[in-house]
């Protein structure tokens, strides 16, 4: 699947993220494989990048223009995510992609590649209510991520006590480079941030995450 469907223009994007959040709103009424914490998920990305994109007119200050590409940046990452996870899947015909603007999935059955990578991380605290996620290849000198692979799967939850199973964990993002920021509100500032990372190949196969490491936000 190219990874160029996406529009770059902001008035594009915002056409093809609303189209494609009201169509996987409408079809999910047919499947079953999609949380819906995970579509509220997507939804709260456009919505977002909708109100920024509102708020933006065409003398817009360099301020707004900033905070309008963070969010088109965002949902871009959501997005993508979510197609990754939950629309290229045998569920979803091709007929459905096509009308979300996605490029249809090749027939032709490929091996899955299983992914024996691990990722190793560590957690940098600076600035306000971010925490910097600094990750590489177990093992390796380099930070480049693996050849053919789309990045690493972050999931994170604010939480005293480490989380018992990946199903605890409340919020996930795909990052494609590192180091990559986590950006929190500022009322969760002290709070403790549980999080633990895996490599994703480019077929959305997910491989072992590893052992769960913490910071306080600061």
């Amino acid at each position: 699947m190219s990874r160029f469907f996406i529009p770059r223009n902001a008035a594009a994007f915002l056409k093809f993220a609303l189209n494609l959040n009201e169509l996987v709103s409408k079809y999910m009424s047919s499947w079953e494989h999609v949380p819906k914490s995970s579509y509220e998920d997507l939804n709260q990305r456009v919505v977002s990048y909708e109100k920024e994109f509102k708020n933006t007119p065409e003398d817009s200050t360099r301020a707004q223009l900033e905070r309008r590409n963070h969010a088109q940046r965002e949902c871009e990452s959501m997005i993508r995510y979510f197609i990754r996870f939950y629309l290229r899947n045998p569920v979803v015909t091709n007929d459905q992609l096509i009308s979300m603007g996605i490029p249809p999935i090749d027939n032709i059955k490929t091996p899955s590649k299983v992914v024996h990578e691990t990722v190793d991380f560590v957690i940098h605290v600076k600035g306000t209510n971010n925490l910097i996620v600094d990750f590489w290849e177990t093992g390796k000198s380099n930070k480049a991520r693996p050849k053919g692979y789309s990045g690493a799967v972050i999931i994170w939850t604010l939480a005293d006590d480490e989380p018992k199973s990946n199903s605890d964990y409340t919020e996930h993002t795909l990052a494609t480079r590192t180091p990559y920021t986590l950006e929190f509100d500022t009322h969760c500032s002290g709070k403790r941030c549980w999080m633990r990372i895996a490599w994703q190949n480019a077929r959305g196969i997910l491989g072992r995450f590893n052992e769960a490491k913490s910071a306080i936000v600061p």
